[in-house]
């Protein structure tokens, strides 16, 4: 997915979330759009679907974008983690201890309810206060592609 509106948002997914945009989530994000700007002006006459669409599009667009792209992000980062995670066992399924506070922060920024600011200084507090849990050993072979392993949390 790519991201435009929230450089924190397009920081995440393109770093933690090696997100890379495939246009998969776009068409997604399209019909759902569509779907909703159909469902708002079925309530009108025929004759004023064609205007409305238009207002619904002015009016609503940008935001509507913004929240799909928060909600998309947080889906799709709620399932990955470091392949070298040295926590949870090395189960790649399931997310450790530190990813899931991690993504609480991440639904609450997604939600609006921290800011950008806020978001950064309470990862890295959480990623400060888990540094001892975090460190992987030397003895492990670097992961070639992916979130750094300091950036376990994701």
């Amino acid at each position: 997915m790519y991201i435009v509106d929230d450089p924190t948002l397009a920081l995440i997914a393109r770093f933690v979330g090696n997100a890379s945009p495939d246009g998969g989530s776009d068409a997604a994000f399209f019909s759902s759009q569509v779907a909703a700007i159909e469902a708002y002006v079925e309530r009108f006459p025929s004759d004023e679907r064609d205007q409305r669409a238009l207002e619904w599009i002015a009016r609503n667009a940008m935001h509507y974008r913004q929240q799909w792209q928060k909600q998309a992000a947080v889906s799709t980062l709620a399932s990955r983690r470091c392949a070298d995670c040295p926590l949870a066992g090395g189960d790649q399924q399931t997310p450790c201890a530190i990813h899931r506070r991690w993504l609480k922060l991440l639904e609450r920024y997604a939600a609006d309810e921290l800011s950008s600011h806020d978001y950064v200084e309470m990862s890295l507090a959480l990623l400060s206060a888990h540094k001892n849990w975090l460190k992987v050993s030397q003895l492990r072979e670097p992961v070639e592609s992916g979130p750094s392993p300091a950036l376990c949390a994701s």
